[in-house]
């Protein structure tokens, strides 16, 4: 009777130092678990996550500049401002740049030769540079766009400002213009020839 009682409390003892080591090991393996995925998130992640948190914390927002109105002896306005609607894209932003530009190409039926101009500047650009889509929406497109808004992550409908010259060139020589330089401005501008840069 006494080693039949021996055994089971043996077996009883046995039981409960398996359970223990189980449930040892398994508190183990949870906390080494959370340790080795801090140590992903404070090392090896840790630009990411910093940058992130940099967008978060820091947003740039371009505002296209107002300009005044020129009005002529009767009244007439001869260079004023007109809202125009067009569509921002930072490449950066976007979860699939492919598949976002083949979505605005069918909603805004841009032809080829455009789409390729706006593939090459995107090649040209930064990625966390703004790239314009169009810089002139119609009415009925910019709806479309904001339609479709929740399926085109990282696209921005924008109102904008644009000049607007009712008479053309009429009054450029009492106006002037603004435009982007060409290359041939730059080589040819006397300014930059004297500036000497450091080899």
């Amino acid at each position: 009777m006494f080693g039949s009682g021996g055994d089971s409390g043996y077996k009883k003892l046995s039981t409960v130092n398996r359970r223990m080591f189980i449930m040892t090991a398994a508190k183990l393996v949870i906390f080494g678990g959370i340790i080795t995925r801090l140590f992903s998130l404070q090392i090896n992640e840790n630009k990411k996550y910093l940058t992130l948190s940099d967008k978060n914390r820091l947003r740039e927002w371009r505002l296209p500049p107002v300009r005044g109105d020129f009005e002529d002896f009767f009244g007439n306005k001869i260079a004023s401002n007109l809202k125009v609607y067009q569509l921002h894209v930072v490449p950066e932003q976007v979860e699939d740049f492919r598949y976002l530009m083949i979505r605005l190409r069918d909603i805004l039926d841009i032809d080829s030769k455009t789409f390729k101009k706006i593939l090459k500047k995107r090649s040209q650009q930064k990625s966390w540079e703004t790239l314009i889509i169009s810089e002139n929406l119609s009415w009925d497109q910019f709806a479309k766009i904001n339609f479709y808004l929740h399926e085109l992550s990282g696209a921005k409908p924008v109102l904008s400002v644009a000049r607007n010259y009712p008479y053309d060139e009429k009054f450029t020589h009492l106006l002037g213009y603004v435009a982007q330089a060409s290359e041939k401005d730059l080589i040819e501008n006397e300014v930059i020839k004297k500036v000497t840069f450091p080899v």
